[in-house]
Parts: structure tokens; sequence; C-alpha cells
């Protein structure tokens, strides 16, 4: 297995579930210096595509996340997908409290970006795209915009 590491740079506790397991806490920030909580312990990735509940693989992951301030009525789901054909060596899923129902993300493979999603309740779907710090193959990251959405997803591929 792989390492995967949850970090929160916000103010507010955010909850995550990973494909559809049980939701763990990733505490706030510091609030002093804004040293990043993490989740204790860190959930698993499997460096495969196949990976139980609650557990992050390659290809694509369903993650539901919402904020202290708003509770789980107000939870969104966004697929993150996770390179199938580069050789990963650890994850690391900085999560930042967008406003009272968004959570934004960035995933970084061995601290490079490769994917950034805002995940929100809302029906608004816009995908972004942009230069790539490491050359990614365009197919890992691509959205079917023909699927339908458990609820939003803006996506900015890096």
């Amino acid at each position: 297995m792989s390492q995967l590491e949850v970090f929160n740079a916000s103010k507010s506790d955010i909850y995550v579930s990973l494909n559809n397991g049980s939701f763990f806490t990733v505490n706030a920030a510091a609030q002093v210096t804004w040293q990043a909580g993490q989740a204790v312990p860190p959930p698993t990735f499997v460096n495969n595509t196949m990976a139980g509940i609650g557990q992050l693989k390659l290809g694509d992951n369903i993650i539901t996340t919402y904020s202290s301030t708003s509770g789980p009525a107000e939870a969104g789901t966004c697929t993150i997908t996770i390179p199938e054909n580069i050789s990963i060596n650890s994850i690391q899923l900085y999560l930042f409290w967008k406003n009272a129902t968004s959570v934004a993300a960035i995933v970084l493979q061995d601290g490079q970006p490769f994917q950034a999603v805002i995940i929100t309740k809302a029906t608004t779907s816009v995908l972004l795209n942009a230069v790539s710090a490491i050359q990614y193959p365009s197919e890992n990251n691509n959205m079917n915009p023909t699927q339908p959405s458990a609820g939003s997803k803006i996506k900015i591929d890096l």
C-alpha cells in the first residue's frame, strides 16, 4: 500500500467519506500558524483499481464532504480520478473550506498537483483546464459531461 495523507487548511473541521465509506474527521488547521490539520489515522490508499469501501484507489473515486459549519444535510459528492498508468508513491489530499456548503480539494501525487475540485451540493457543473506541472495523459483527467451528477462538480485539471 502507498501513503495517503488528508490535510485540512481551513478554520473548520471537514468530514470526508471515500468510496461510500464511513465519514472521518479532518481536524481544522491551527488558526494562529495555519498548520494544516490531518486525519488521524489517515485513510488507506490501495495502489490498484480494487479497493474496499472507505479506501482510495487508482481510477475513479467517490468523495463526499461537508464542513462542520454546514452539517451532513449539505454534503456534496464528486469524483476524483487517480491516474492508473503512472507510478504512485504517495497521494496528498488538501481540503479547504470554501463556504457554508462547499469544500475545495486539491489532489497531489508526490507533492505535484494533478486535480482540483470544488465539492458542493449545488447543481452547477463546470470543467476548467490548466497546464499540468506533471504531464499526465489527458484521458485520466477528462470528465464525462453526460454522466449523472449526485452533486456539483467543478473540476480543474492541473
